[in-house]
């Protein structure tokens, strides 16, 4: 039975936002689980981590023994990020932070998608063009239609 299985001790990776969204801070999340597959799932579910990233999880979940889970929980809650006072200012843990590389910075505009393309100048002159055409095109039909 799943109920009473025996839960084991496990430590995942992720990666923790609310520091920009062009940076994360990867920490270990100690969980206790029956599996890796439920382990993964408790780490996802925890506040502030990056979830809506499909590379959330920087390391998978490894067993380790009770000891090193108590070391890495007592480590975590005693963590600056997660003090709320503090959480805005960044300075006490700037060094730890990580420049995201999926997140790209166009003309101001931050995006993760890969497919964005910049207009070139000929495309942009062609757009203008184009749509000055149809404007024309509907004003020279309106002022025929009141000519009659």
């Amino acid at each position: 039975m799943a109920l009473f299985a025996q839960r084991k001790y496990y430590i995942v990776k992720a990666k923790f936002g609310h520091v920009g969204r062009d940076k994360y801070l990867p920490l270990d999340i100690p969980v206790r689980a029956i599996n890796k597959k439920d382990a993964s799932a408790k780490a996802k579910r925890m506040g502030g981590v990056k979830r809506d990233h499909p590379d959330w999880c920087l390391k998978g979940p490894t067993e380790v023994s009770k000891e090193e889970f108590i070391a890495c929980q007592t480590k975590l809650s005693a963590d600056p990020y997660w003090n709320k006072k503090t959480r805005q200012n960044i300075n006490l843990f700037k060094d730890r932070l990580v420049d995201e590389p999926n997140y790209t910075n166009h003309r101001g505009v931050k995006t993760n998608t890969v497919s964005f393309k910049k207009p070139t100048t000929a495309e942009i002159k062609m757009f203008h063009k184009r749509k000055q055409q149809i404007v024309l095109k509907d004003l020279e039909m309106y002022l025929d239609d009141e000519d009659e």
